[in-house]
């Protein structure tokens, strides 16, 4: 958040009061039925917005910058922000996420910068280079969340912070586009004072274990997960389909309401949760469909392509087993084909499971 906004806005204990105060909220709304089953699961869980090991939720970098600077982070893959991709010049930031690592995007005077803490320096982006960026990263199933005003327009993000003004170790991570760096010596960068030294080592190696690579040989490790060529290469096309049935399902979601119906998370298999808003009178359906674009998004329907999947509430009752194609394949509920009819109106909490 930091980088995104060239300032020291934000800290680890700032961060950490939002993600108590949204723990607080959840089970606050788990609770509003009593102390159900799926409620006392809930409690004896960990944080969903803050983890041991300092990461914070997407809820939460999201709330930060909405109190803060009145800002929203919007997923590019929902419906109403899938044409962001074909012009990303348009925009002025962007988030990205995969798994524990996250970094941003952003424009400075009609610059693009790729601010990025596993690198010692900023790097400079072209129109085409952005759009290639972005596209590679949401093909390769990262998270790219377009900033947006809190009311969905496009507002230009509150001007950097001089370097010379910035406290270690931030200062590295910024562009000051009134001196920027020097194009003739790409391995310089400016210190607080102006003096050009060379960059610090990065101070974590993101993806740091062993890599595979269609065809080739790895990049490190025991050589466990690589497998021969065809191997990848199904395991690659698996991926890509996933993604792309992702979109299906996404695209034939109803229109989220911006309040009241049914306010439905769902807790998929990597522990991740999802939330999404149902008018009352839709379908069981439509809230399998999410949940299987969810489970699409993680990987796991690539990795155990044939498994069937349970859609589980323990109050009120109800499964849904489904394909990973997001067929249903078995509805045992109390003969509900609604939400409203099914009990999950105005909230309820499901988990997804091999069945």
């Amino acid at each position: 958040l930091n980088n995104l906004l060239q300032g020291p806005y934000f800290s680890e204990v700032s961060l950490a009061e939002i993600a108590q105060e949204l723990d607080a909220r959840e089970r606050a709304l788990m609770l509003s039925q009593g102390m159900t089953a799926d409620a006392a699961r809930f409690m004896a869980e960990a944080s969903g917005n803050v983890a041991l090991d300092g990461n914070f939720s997407i809820q939460v970098l999201s709330e930060a910058l909405h109190r803060a600077h009145d800002l929203s982070l919007d997923d590019t893959r929902h419906a109403d922000r899938r044409a962001v991709l074909s012009a990303p010049e348009a925009e002025h930031g962007f988030v990205l996420n995969r798994s524990a690592h996250w970094y941003c995007l952003r424009k400075l005077d009609g610059t693009w910068w790729e601010l990025n803490s596993s690198a010692a320096n900023p790097r400079r982006l072209s129109d085409f280079s952005l759009s290639a960026t972005l596209g590679g990263l949401a093909a390769d199933g990262w998270s790219v969340l377009v900033v947006r005003g809190s009311d969905g327009s496009r507002r230009p993000l509150p001007p950097p912070m001089p370097r010379d003004y910035a406290p270690s170790p931030f200062a590295d991570a910024w562009v000051d586009t009134s001196r920027p760096r020097p194009e003739d010596g790409p391995g310089l960068i400016y210190a607080p004072g102006g003096l050009a030294r060379s960059p610090d080592k990065p101070k974590f190696e993101a993806f740091s274990g062993g890599g595979q690579a269609l065809g080739g040989s790895g990049g490190g490790g025991d050589g466990s997960g690589g497998g021969g060529e065809a191997e990848q290469l199904a395991r690659a096309l698996a991926m890509s389909w996933d993604l792309a049935h992702r979109e299906r399902l996404l695209a034939r979601l109803p229109a989220e309401p911006t309040a009241g119906g049914a306010r439905v998370l769902i807790r998929l298999p990597d522990g991740s949760r999802q939330q999404r808003r149902f008018t009352a009178d839709a379908t069981v359906q439509a809230v399998v469909d999410f949940a299987a674009a969810e489970l699409a998004g993680t990987g796991a329907s690539a990795s155990h392509p044939a498994a069937s999947w349970a859609l589980v509430s323990q109050y009120p009752p109800l499964k849904l087993l489904f394909g990973a194609d997001g067929t249903l394949q078995q509805q045992q509920t109390l003969g509900a084909d609604t939400l409203q009819a099914a009990g999950l109106v105005p909230s309820a909490q499901l988990h997804v499971a091999k069945a």
